[in-house]
């Protein structure tokens, strides 16, 4: 039974692998900022799944604790990453609308 459990967990470390190898390419094709800070989160999590499958199969108590603390820094990841995000995109809208106001103005000085 203990050979299945093996298995099990290997089959499971390998599908995780590949779906990490997939949200990396997702991260670096990624057409948006958005999808990129989604892939780097699911890769963060998918990882912390994935130390939890190893200290299932190793039998080790202490991988759930670093565990948890890799699960704390790559929520705080996002977070900033988003936050980030957000400020930049605030900045670009902002900029876009003293441009068009600008541009309304010339406009008005042109045609008094």
């Amino acid at each position: 039974m203990e050979t299945a459990y093996s298995v099990l967990y290997l089959v499971v470390i390998i599908g995780y692998a590949l779906c990490i190898c997939g949200c990396l390419l997702r991260a670096i094709i990624g057409p948006k900022t958005m999808d990129r800070i989604v892939a780097v989160n699911m890769i963060g999590t998918m990882s912390v799944i994935m130390i939890a499958i190893v200290s299932l199969y190793l039998s080790e108590d202490f991988l759930l604790d670093v565990d948890l603390i890799y699960a704390m820094l790559s929520f705080l990841a996002v977070v900033v990453l988003t936050k980030v995000y957000m400020g930049v995109h605030k900045e670009e809208e902002i900029r876009r609308e003293r441009k068009l106001q600008k541009e309304n103005q010339r406009e008005k000085e042109e045609n008094a």
